[in-house]
């Protein structure tokens, strides 16, 4: 029996072919499952080299002749490659693979080290991510038990993850938006262009056809009127206040920036009991969140959904209140939520789902009308912020 002639200019024996076969098939695999969970051109060129250099080395440890593998072969799976990674990024797979696993079983948090049931817990261990002497970022990490095989073995080696920006009132806020263009909504780096910001996240619901609900006052100008939503966040003679509306009673001065939202959670500390019952459907969903409060000294506290960081209304309202929040209302989230941190320190961002890739407005119009949502998420009003450092 004739044998092929190996790289090393031996004899590749015929069994090694299958061997060979077996290990590229199973490289490729791993790689787009990687892709799935690392979402991004960073990761996304790092797995090429991976499996490109480790299909190279497999060759070499089974004598398989490279004869065959062409252009159009490598050109082929580079495409495959790219347009893999593409996607997964536009559907945001990194985060989103947690809404196909079990959501029902009660959230866990680290107190101490172990995880405790959040209504158990009467402090959270937090992991500072970045600080200086405006802003401390923070990450918390969550958990539910799973009962499949996957969903636990994800949970050994993928964390899910609510992060939290705690900033003093020493700081420049403001809101970004663009009144001259009946508030046009924008995605976060459209925000950034308009007003470069050390912080920004998205705020004001908006109705199907992408008009910010509640109120909105801009550079002190009154755009729309208060409607029924609970929560604000305002900026008064420059300095920044959120929570319920009985919060700004005593407030007489016209907001330089407001807007407006629901529902509120807490107030002086205490979460309102209609929270606690979870009284509506929709808040007993477990998905993105985005709270935004303050603490007694002023400071404004965002706490905002991670990857896989799913929870209902008033987990994260329990989650604020774990962290010294005093007052607290949510704003947008779902899959529209998305913000950016940038300093020169440390800078990161997330959104929930596409907010790269404009598939037209026929594309959106289809969301609008299935999932009441764009193809591309844009928000016609941000919380924005210029640290002081």
């Amino acid at each position: 029996m004739r044998h092929k002639i190996s790289s090393f200019g031996g004899m590749a024996k015929p069994g090694l072919n299958i061997i060979h076969y077996l290990a590229i098939l199973s490289l490729f695999v791993l790689c787009m499952i990687l892709i799935i969970f690392n979402n991004g051109l960073m990761p996304l060129l790092c797995l090429m080299g991976l499996f490109f250099g480790g299909r190279l080395g497999i060759r070499i440890l089974t004598g398989h002749s490279s004869n065959g593998i062409g252009i159009l072969k490598n050109s082929l799976l580079v495409i495959l490659f790219l347009g893999a990674g593409f996607t997964c990024s536009i559907l945001r797979t990194e985060t989103n693979y947690y809404y196909f696993l079990t959501r029902t079983n009660t959230l866990k948090i680290k107190q101490d080290g172990e995880w405790v049931l959040i209504h158990n817990a009467d402090r959270i261990d937090v992991n500072e991510v970045y600080s200086n002497p405006s802003v401390v970022v923070q990450r918390i990490d969550i958990k539910r038990n799973q009962k499949g095989i996957l969903g636990r073995a994800l949970n050994l080696v993928v964390s899910q993850k609510v992060n939290v920006f705690i900033f003093k009132p020493t700081n420049t806020f403001y809101l970004v938006a663009d009144p001259n263009n009946g508030f046009a909504p924008l995605t976060v780096k459209e925000a950034n262009t308009r007003k470069e910001s050390s912080f920004l996240i998205n705020a004001s619901f908006y109705d199907p056809l992408n008009r910010a609900l509640g109120e909105v006052i801009y550079c002190s100008k009154q755009y729309q009127t208060k409607s029924s939503s609970s929560g604000y966040f305002k900026v008064i003679d420059g300095v920044p206040h959120a929570g319920p509306r009985s919060v700004f009673d005593n407030y007489s001065n016209t907001p330089q920036y407001s807007c407006q939202a629901h529902p509120s959670t807490m107030k002086d500390g205490v979460i309102f009991q209609y929270i606690l019952d979870n009284s509506f459907a929709k808040w007993r969903q477990r998905t993105y969140r985005n709270l935004v409060g303050e603490k007694a000294d002023g400071s404004i506290v965002c706490i905002a959904s991670g990857n896989g960081g799913l929870l209902d209304v008033r987990e994260i309202s329990q989650l604020a209140k774990l962290l010294g929040v005093k007052h607290a209302t949510l704003f947008d989230a779902g899959i529209a939520l998305q913000y950016a941190f940038n300093s020169p320190g440390y800078s990161m961002e997330f959104s929930a789902f596409n907010n790269l890739l404009d598939a037209g407005s026929f594309v959106d119009k289809v969301g609008m009308e299935l999932f009441r949502k764009n193809f591309i998420q844009r928000s016609p009003v941000y919380i924005g912020i210029s640290l002081n450092e």
